[in-house]
């Protein structure tokens, strides 16, 4: 769940945390010292590669909690450098997943890593699959 207020706030911390200025963290990510300090004020809200960009700028092992906070699905380590279909960029609009991301990115840390390992489970079992076989 979009939850905007709190990826500022979050975002200016770890930021703060790294010793960067604005300007710093602009040259690391790729995203203009502007836009961040947008972002940090709640004036904007960030595409799932620029949520990913500061990520890796700030060297931030929170990747999946930062894209939750920003309203999009957490992504695996393959699929980092961001999504290359734009259908995938998209803000997640269904209640229902929504609903499930909240109550992940509410959940403790132990029980997030077993939602994932799961999730890449199933996924593992799908690039398995023939198209034709039903399971």
């Amino acid at each position: 769940m979009k939850d905007m207020v709190q990826f500022g706030i979050r975002i200016r911390d770890l930021r703060k945390m790294n010793h960067f200025s604005l300007r710093e963290l602009g040259e690391r990510s790729g995203v203009s010292y502007s836009f961040i300090n947008s972002i940090e004020n709640n004036r904007f809200s960030p595409s799932r590669e620029t949520v990913i960009a500061l990520a890796d700028a700030l060297t931030s092992s929170e990747k999946d909690d930062l894209l939750l906070l920003a309203g999009f699905a957490p992504t695996d380590e393959e699929a980092l450098e961001g999504p290359s279909d734009p259908i995938q960029a998209r803000e997640i609009d269904d209640p229902e997943v929504s609903l499930f991301f909240k109550d992940f990115q509410n959940a403790p840390k132990e029980k997030r890593d077993e939602m994932l390992r799961f999730w890449n489970f199933i996924k593992e079992q799908q690039q398995g699959r023939n198209p034709d076989s039903q399971q």
